[in-house]
């Protein structure tokens, strides 16, 4: 497939370059785009996607400072771990929501476009994806559990809802979000790579959950944001993993961020863990001949 170096200095598909980047300010409605969204960046298993620092607006909380979310997949599941502005405390920093949302990036792909009734989105923030991109088809709401996030009540913990759009047995025309799981980590927020300043969730998220929508087969791509935002319903994005800078001239609290910039990633080949296997044999096989070998000789 033919790749270029987009005005963005990113390399990647021909397709995805072409789109035109625009950025929209909305409020609690918006127009549906006549041009399509842009990736800014692309990557495979392992990649690492990376955010500006300090760019978050509506709070000077580092918890709502994205700095990076590294993507990687096996057979199996889908692994993400999500780090904060560095400086920035997940147990004692206040309460958070990061949400990620999840689309095939066609426009025909039957996401979630609205901003009146969901906001476009599984968890009702004033967050959608264009409508060139779809809207949003899947979404991983996280959460921190097991505290308040004070220093009094630290959270221990963190979980995650997975839910996807429009599956079988929806009633609304344009389909309902159905929540696929709730999972309570269990990972203590304490032993991630900071024990004194905690600031990246691992999940583990499994990629038949998203199957309905999604064909996570090896070589097909989705498109994908993160954003902080806060806490109860039609709340805004405080910061984007894959818009860079302010997301608003403004900053309104309620202010519908439509987005229009995704991130783009590769779902890859997991390890052909029988083959390694049977390599292993073969070795181990080859071994015992030969030594069978020199102890005819002798």
């Amino acid at each position: 497939m033919k790749t270029v170096k987009c005005l963005n200095g990113k390399t990647t598909r021909l397709a995805a370059c072409t789109r035109k980047h625009l950025y929209i300010l909305g409020v609690l409605g918006f127009a549906v785009s006549a041009t399509a969204g842009t990736i800014y960046q692309s990557g495979g298993s392992g990649t690492t996607f990376t955010d500006a620092l300090g760019d978050q607006q509506g709070s000077a909380n580092n918890l709502r400072d994205l700095s990076f979310a590294t993507l990687s997949n096996d057979g199996n599941n889908l692994y993400i771990t999500l780090g904060i502005n560095p400086a920035g405390n997940l147990a004692t920093g206040g309460s958070f929501n990061y949400v990620i949302g999840i689309t095939t990036g066609i426009s025909t792909a039957g996401g979630d476009t609205s901003a009146n009734t969901t906001h476009g989105n599984a968890y009702g923030r004033a967050i959608s994806f264009d409508s060139s991109f779809g809207g949003m088809t899947d979404f991983i709401g996280v959460f921190g559990a097991g505290g308040a996030g004070s220093v009094a009540s630290p959270f221990t913990s963190y979980g995650f809802n997975d839910y996807v759009f429009g599956t079988t047995g929806s009633t609304e025309p344009a389909g309902v979000w159905t929540k696929i799981n709730t999972v309570l980590s269990g990972q203590s927020l304490s032993d991630q790579p900071s024990t004194s300043i905690p600031n990246e969730i691992n999940l583990t998220v499994p990629l038949s959950d998203f199957a309905s929508n999604l064909a996570l087969t090896p070589g097909t791509t989705f498109d994908f944001d993160i954003d902080s935002t806060g806490t109860s319903g039609n709340q805004t994005a405080y910061d984007s993993l894959a818009f860079q800078g302010a997301i608003q001239a403004t900053y309104s609290a309620t202010a519908q961020f439509n987005e229009v910039t995704l991130d783009q990633y590769t779902v890859g080949v997991p390890e052909p863990t029988s083959l390694a296997l049977l390599g292993i044999g073969a070795t181990a096989l080859l071994m015992v001949r030969r030594r069978a070998a020199i102890t005819l000789r002798r």
